[in-house]
């Protein structure tokens, strides 16, 4: 090799470096960073409805497997166990949001702090962590069926302080 073939060569790394960098100086100019204040489109199904109805029809057993194979990977489910990666999941239907001590929440969640984990802030919550509180560490993408959000509810009712009194029933929805 000679050196003008090297001499290109370089010139070719540093010109490539270049446009790169103009490039996304340009993009970083006229697009913004932020988040639109309205989303251009909204995907069907993604939309937060009622959870009363299809509590009516819930099945805990579905919802034990349901619970077991979507949720069981990162939380804990036994009353009295360690937290895993999320906080344990007993006693969690009628506790307050973010309220379980000694577990490190995200400040998406501790901003909901004062709220209560009711049937339809818990269906809101598992049909999209990241919109229900934007920031979260929960990596679950949603659960999009309502049928299935209402069985993993019921199931969590069964979970934890047997005495603790459940949820308010959410009022009805007119129309």
């Amino acid at each position: 090799m000679d050196s003008m073939f090297l001499n290109r060569l370089g010139v070719a790394f540093l010109l490539s470096g270049v446009g790169v960098w103009v490039c996304y100086a340009a993009g970083a100019a006229f697009v913004p960073h932020t988040a639109p204040a309205k989303p251009a489109f909204s995907l069907p199904g993604l939309e937060n409805k009622p959870i009363a109805p299809f509590m009516a029809h819930a099945d805990v057993e579905r919802g034990d497997a349901l619970v077991h194979q979507v949720c069981t990977s990162c939380h804990a489910v036994n009353d009295g166990a360690s937290d895993g990666v999320g906080p344990n999941l007993a006693g969690v239907a009628g506790r307050q949001i973010a309220g379980l001590s000694g577990y490190s929440y995200s400040q998406s969640l501790k901003g909901q702090h004062g709220h209560v984990w009711s049937d339809q802030a818990l269906s809101d919550w598992l049909t999209s962590p990241s919109r229900f509180a934007p920031g979260t560490r929960m990596s679950l993408v949603g659960l999009h069926d309502p049928a299935q959000r209402a069985d993993i509810i019921a199931y969590l009712h069964t979970l934890g302080d047997a005495d603790a009194p459940a949820p308010a029933p959410e009022p009805k929805v007119t129309p």
